[in-house]
């Protein structure tokens, strides 16, 4: 197996920062945990500020630092959804959280990737990981990377320098010799133990894993305990070394983080297309579509306001998305400031291949373009302000449709199952709600004056097992002014009756 660890050493400050328009290293920015720095900005770092200062020392350093408290529950989400990034590449996939300051683990969040099985449908090694990196600036988020054979071999040479230097410059996955090289050659320092170990390990004399390595493993065990040992196992792959297999929810959801609060519509644009390139990236590999974009703008303590953007067919092209977005947000009034907006897709479908074949992201057919003015129109005016018509299994005219909440636009080709086709006859395009009762004398029909039957009868006779029998003979009548109707004559009281108008 082949696994890659992506490690996040800044993910509390870009967790915060990373819906920044501008560049994120402008300003000083820390983050701040139990009266602690945890994490700074280069703009920070240049004048001093660096992990593990107090505020007062942090503050006397930089007198414009800006201080953001770090919010683990937001890292977790962050994490959550590289982890949905991760699952694009690989259905082998494991986050692990960072360590918190109060435990005094400095550990980082990570991923775990499982890249065996993806190489070839990446084109290998190099382009794979070259890929990975340059989203993950797209992202705006610093990571360092390591390769092996195992999880915990993995995640120990991305502590390396020289290993990371090799990655960037290799093409092709290391042989088992150059695995225990690379381990052997590792400082004892980077092995994944608590700092206790790692002091009777230098007190020792161990400063390579080499030495460590060169030891029995039953002295080895003796000074420092059996799961050590197991480690060590792990790390040299002699002794499997799993990981919690991550699994997807069916749904999508990513989040940004304000921390000066935007109170322009407009200035959301601009998180609100990187939101949606994430989307469409996960979903263009997943073979997924959503048919609702739900967007959240979160007013922090003052509530929220929430509003979705409808599809009429699959659509992974991320401008056209964004393009009905900001056709909702010219609409949203801002209640407050917005601290932070997510975009959140509830249900994402798998794509057919009839779907994938109707051009999936150009322009395609009348059909395609329809859509494409029916979400604008949705978009523009709201989706109360749209309605349609839909077919009903029924023969009588008046039950044969109904009303729908909105247009729906479907092709037959490639459609399974049963389908209701619209009748085979001339038919008007206003139908009267009900029907309106006409005047005879002497064997003629009036209504607005004398009208005449030009063509008919087509009978209609049948739900004889309802409470009435329904036996009509239609016709198509005109007016004296020239207008065309489509009258009945009732079968059972000989009554006519005007039912529509032709246009």
């Amino acid at each position: 197996m082949l696994w890659l660890c992506i490690q996040f050493p800044k993910l509390p400050l870009e967790a915060l920062t990373r819906a920044q328009r501008e560049a994120p290293q402008k300003y000083p920015q820390a983050v701040v945990e139990q009266q602690l720095i945890t994490g700074a900005n280069s703009a920070a770092a240049e004048r001093g500020v660096e992990a593990g200062l107090t505020i007062a020392t942090a503050s006397a350093l930089c007198a414009d630092l800006q201080l953001l408290p770090r919010d683990t529950q937001r890292e977790a989400q962050m994490l959550q959804q590289l982890a949905q990034w991760g699952y694009s590449f690989t259905p082998v996939v494991s986050p692990s959280a960072a360590g918190s300051v109060d435990a005094g683990d400095d550990h980082y969040a990570c991923l775990y990737l499982e890249l065996g099985g993806s190489l070839k449908a990446s084109g290998g090694l190099a382009p794979l990981l070259q890929q990975l990196e340059r989203e993950l600036r797209q992202m705006r988020l610093s990571a360092f990377m390591g390769l092996g054979h195992s999880p915990s071999a993995a995640r120990m040479l991305s502590l390396l320098p020289e290993h990371r230097q090799w990655l960037r410059d290799t093409h092709s996955a290391p042989t088992p010799q150059q695995w225990r090289q690379w381990i052997s050659f590792a400082p004892s320092k980077l092995l994944d133990c608590d700092h206790k170990t790692t002091a009777k390990l230098y007190a020792c004399g161990i400063k390579r894993v080499s030495q460590l390595l060169a030891i029995p493993l039953s002295e080895v065990g003796s000074r420092f305990g059996r799961g050590f040992i197991d480690y060590l196992a792990r790390l040299n792959g002699t002794r499997p070394d799993p990981v919690p297999s991550y699994q997807p929810p069916p749904e999508f959801h990513s989040e940004l983080f304000f921390p000066s609060p935007l109170d322009n519509s407009e200035q959301l644009l601009f998180p609100a297309g990187r939101l949606v390139r994430e989307l469409c990236q996960q979903l263009q590999r997943r073979q997924l579509y959503s048919q609702q974009l739900r967007w959240k703008l979160d007013f922090g303590r003052r509530g929220c306001q929430v509003f979705s953007v409808e599809i009429s067919r699959p659509l992974l092209d991320p401008q056209r998305l964004i393009a009905l977005t900001k056709l909702q947000l010219e609409r949203v009034k801002l209640e407050q400031p917005v601290q932070a907006v997510s975009l959140t897709c509830d249900q994402l479908l798998a794509l057919q291949q009839d779907q994938v074949d109707d051009d999936l992201f150009g322009e395609g057919s009348q059909l395609q373009r329809s859509h494409q003015l029916l979400d604008k129109l949705k978009a523009r005016l709201g989706h109360q302000a749209l309605a349609g018509v839909t077919l009903k299994e029924s023969h009588l005219p008046e039950q044969a449709w109904a009303s729908a909440d909105t247009l729906v636009l479907q092709s037959n080709r490639g459609r399974s199952g049963h389908q209701l086709q619209p009748v085979n006859a001339p038919r008007p395009t206003w139908l009267l709600p009900r029907p309106d009762k006409l005047h005879s004398r002497a064997h003629k029909l009036f209504y607005r004056g004398e009208i005449q039957l030009l063509q008919g009868p087509e009978r209609i006779d049948g739900y004889w097992w309802q409470h009435a029998r329904h036996a009509r003979d239609y016709y198509i009548a005109r007016s004296e002014e020239g207008s065309l109707y489509w009258v009945f004559q009732d079968l059972t009281s000989e009554e006519w009756y005007l039912h529509g108008v032709y246009a």
